[in-house]
Order: structure tokens, then C-alpha cells, then sequence
């Protein structure tokens, strides 16, 4: 016991998750914090005209969660492995949990997008619109008589109670992403439940923005006519006001998080410095802080920059670069702190791994646009219940 030391064994455990990984919970914390906006928006305003934005706050996060399983078979090394947590349960692997809440989100949203779409699907149908053997084929040939709003009427129900499911899971995945953080023992920067917050903030600030976008590129695709077109335009520069109060909520939460772990010792004060001065520096304050909150921030201080859309899509830009540069700063920066070495972790270049992000970026953006054309956004006027 009291003998000497006389070998030191130095382990470099480098950086497992990339950004990748980052990538994957930042698009999971947008998605879900879009839908959520969106849904609350609704309860709200509870106006038909309201209801375009609400199939884009529904069916583009599908989108989204539906492509993210790729990101992660491209990251590990043994993708197919993945479905032993199906039969081989484990209960207290985070991850685990993960396995099932994020493919019953999807389903719960795309139940949820199916009775958005439904009353307009009948209509081309019953029109013979383009695209109508499609939407018989996703209807199973049930097409119902009467108005749109007269159809949506009867189902309103059956998309009450989706909507209301998948608010819940919305939230049960924001809570997986900040407890798949958490989970790292040993990890100082991300082994807390603050991570939760900061993962709701985000998805508050980086899904009101992603509705702006979204919402400005729909309308300028597909516009409405000029009555419906003036209230969109209203509910999006109204998402700049809940993205202003957002962002303010989110560096509030980030302030306190620094102070929290400048508390909690050596290895807290350690974590702080790679944010304020250390090798993710840069990336915080550049990206993160000035890009991310603080340019946004002033884009969507006025009413009247909220209105004007190319400073709302500017700042709607901004806060999404800055959330995930927020999300790769703590996955990343978590594990650059050495653990039985004196020498900072190196994350390896990753060219392949950073082209396939980007390309599946562009492909989710292709859909976006592509299911503007294709989808029925719009109902027409004369399906309307004032009609």
C-alpha cells in the first residue's frame, strides 16, 4: 500500500461523439420545439387561417425525426446493434428509453399530420386534383361528403386526441436529449438536470425560429389568398415576439448554468474556462452567444423588424446556427475535458461524417419545399366555414 508509484498509466479517451451526435439532438430539440410552438400557437389563436402553420409545425418536424435514424447508422460502428434494446431492455440506459419514446413521436406526428391533411385530401379527390390516386390511396378510398370545415368538424376529436398525445411525447423527447447529456458520469459540463432546461430553452428558441423560416418560405411557395396571406404574416412576426422572450429565457439559463459550475469544484470551474476561454471559446462566443443570441435578439426586438421578412428570416437563421453550435459545444466540449491525462481531448476530423450532415440537411430542406407543392397547405375559400 505505502509502496512507491512507479508506473502511470495515461489514458486518452479522445472524442466518441462528434458532430454528428450534435447534430442529431439538435435537430431532435428543434423538431419537437417547433411542434410544440406550434401546437400552443393554435390553443391560442384558434383560427382557421391558423391552419397552414399548424401542418408546417406538424408534418416538416416528421420529416425531421424520420430522417435522424441515418445520422446515427452513419455514426456508429454497428448500426444494426442498435435493435437489441428492443428485446433486450435495460432500464436504466438512457438510450434506451430513447428507443422508444422517438419512433412513438413519429408516429404520434404522423397520425397528427394525417387529420391535418385529411378534410383537403378528400377535397382533391372528390375534384380530381393533382395528386388525388395518391391521397385515395393514404384515405383507403373512405372519401366522406361535405365542406372542408364540415369534415374537419366530425374528425375533430380523433385530431384533439393526437395532437394532445403528441404534445406529451414532445416533451418525454426533449426530456431524453437533455437526460442522454446528463447521463455521461464523469462528465462534469453535462452530468446535471440543467441539462433539461437548457434543452427546453432551446427547443423553444430554435423551434419558434424554425416556424418563421419555414412559415416565410411557405407562404412565398404557396401563397394564400391575400385575407389569409395578411393573417399568417401576423401569427409569423407573432412567432418573433415568442422567439424574443425565448432567446432572453435561454441566456438567462445559460448565465446561471456558467455560475452553477464555477460552484462545483475543480472540474466545474475546468468546463466553465472551455466555454469562456478554453478550445471551444470561439464556437461559444462567436457562434453561440453574438450569433446565436444576441444578433437574433435584436433582429426580433421590434415589432417592426418581426414583420419585415428579411430580418425575421435573418434572425430565425442566426438562432438555429446558434443552437447547434450550443447543442456541439456541450456534446463536444464534455469530452474534451481530460480525465487521466493532463492534455485537452482532440476530436479527430471527420470530413466524411460532416459531408453526409450536410447532404442530409439539403435533403430535408428539398422536402420542405417539395411537399409544399405537392401537399395541400390551403384550404380554398369556399371550403371554409365561413363559406
Amino acid at each position: 500500500m505505502n509502496e512507491p508509484i512507479q508506473w502511470i498509466s495515461w489514458i486518452k479517451h479522445g472524442v466518441v461523439f462528434g458532430y454528428l451526435i450534435a447534430m442529431y439532438m439538435f435537430l431532435i430539440s428543434m423538431a419537437v420545439g417547433a411542434h410544440l410552438v406550434t401546437l400552443f400557437a393554435k390553443a391560442y389563436y384558434r383560427d382557421e387561417d391558423f391552419l397552414p402553420l399548424e401542418k408546417v409545425g406538424t408534418f416538416l418536424p416528421l420529416l425531421i425525426l424520420l430522417l435522424m435514424p441515418l445520422l446515427l447508422a452513419v455514426d456508429m460502428t454497428h448500426p444494426e446493434r442498435a435493435y437489441t434494446m428492443y428485446y433486450h431492455w435495460n432500464w436504466t440506459a438512457t438510450v434506451a428509453w430513447g428507443a422508444y419514446i422517438m419512433p412513438l413521436c413519429v408516429v404520434t406526428y404522423a397520425l397528427h399530420s394525417f387529420y391535418l391533411f385529411r378534410p383537403e385530401m378528400m377535397l382533391a379527390v372528390r375534384e380530381g386534383r393533382p395528386g388525388a390516386e395518391l391521397y385515395r390511396v393514404l384515405l383507403r378510398g373512405k372519401i366522406e361528403e361535405g365542406t372542408a370545415a364540415e369534415i374537419r368538424q366530425r374528425q375533430q376529436k380523433a385530431e384533439r386526441l393526437w395532437a394532445n398525445i403528441s404534445i406529451v411525447f414532445s416533451f418525454l423527447a426533449l426530456i431524453y436529449v437533455g437526460m442522454r447529456l446528463s447521463a455521461f458520469k464523469g462528465r462534469v459540463m453535462v452530468s446535471s438536470l440543467v441539462m433539461v432546461f437548457i434543452f427546453i430553452s432551446l427547443a423553444a428558441s430554435s423551434g419558434s425560429a424554425f416556424m418563421i423560416l419555414l412559415g416565410r418560405l411557405k407562404t412565398a411557395i404557396a401563397p394564400p389568398p391575400s385575407p389569409a396571406l395578411g393573417k399568417q404574416n401576423r401569427f409569423l412576426a407573432d412567432f418573433g415576439g415568442i422567439l424574443k422572450f425565448a432567446l432572453v429565457a435561454q441566456l438567462v439559463i445559460w448565465i446561471m448554468y456558467l455560475i452553477q459550475l464555477n460552484f462545483t469544484g475543480t472540474g466545474g470551474k475546468l468546463a466553465a474556462y472551455i466555454f469562456l476561454g478554453g478550445p471551444r471559446s470561439f464556437y461559444f462566443w462567436a457562434f453561440q452567444v453574438v450569433i446565436g443570441m444576441l444578433l437574433p435578439l435584436a433582429l426580433v426586438l421590434f415589432a417592426s423588424l418581426r414583420q419585415d421578412v428579411r430580418a425575421s428570416a435573418a434572425a430565425a437563421v442566426a438562432v438555429m446556427l446558434g443552437a447547434f453550435y450550443a447543442v456541439a459545444n456541450l456534446s463536444i466540449g464534455s469530452q474534451l475535458i481530460p480525465l487521466t491525462h493532463l492534455e485537452w481531448e482532440q476530436l479527430a476530423p471527420e470530413p466524411f461524417r460532416t459531408v453526409f450532415g450536410i447532404i442530409v440537411m439539403v435533403v430535408l430542406l428539398l422536402l420542405f419545399l417539395a411537399s409544399y407543392k405537392i401537399l395541400p397547405f390551403e384550404t380554398p375559400v369556399s371550403q371554409k366555414s365561413e363559406a
